[in-house]
């Protein structure tokens, strides 16, 4: 409810502050909502997975992406950069690898599996979408393919 009341009336605008019109903070909040809905008695990991992929994940790659000149592209209308895309994948690795050593998780193939479709549903970011898409699908994909629950 805050971040709605935040998203009219621009209480604290640095949580707003995009180039584009974006509903990223109101789709955020709702994908936790979700992930907390589904996962938090049956795979609290995936919970956390999905969580962390898009909170660290997606700010590293635009801090990164802005801040850095590299070769960059147009995708549906949103400029995004090989610095960017590559910090949204090694971070979202991380993630993996972090958790699935604390859970003691054997490692697997599949561990870039969940970081590669978390990057390339990153790329997806007009209106802010990114923001639902991304930790739903890595919460999903952390849950199917890292911890089989």
């Amino acid at each position: 409810m805050l971040t709605f009341i935040n998203y009219q009336s621009k209480l604290f605008p640095t949580i707003e502050d995009v180039d584009r019109k974006s509903y990223g903070t109101l789709f955020y909040c709702l994908s936790l909502f979700i992930l907390i809905y589904l996962y938090w008695e049956k795979d609290p990991t995936s919970l956390i997975a999905g969580f962390f992929i898009m909170t660290f994940g997606d700010g590293f790659a635009a801090l990164i992406g802005k801040n850095f000149k590299s070769k960059s592209w147009i995708f549906l209308n949103q400029k995004k950069s090989l610095f960017g895309t590559t910090t949204m994948f090694i971070t979202s690795l991380i993630v993996v690898f972090g958790l699935s050593y604390i859970q003691k998780y054997t490692f697997n193939i599949n561990f870039f599996t969940v970081a590669s479709i978390s990057t390339i549903l990153e790329q997806f970011s007009f209106f802010g979408i990114d923001n639902f898409i991304v930790p739903i699908s890595a919460a999903f994909c952390f849950n199917f393919f890292i911890t089989g629950l």
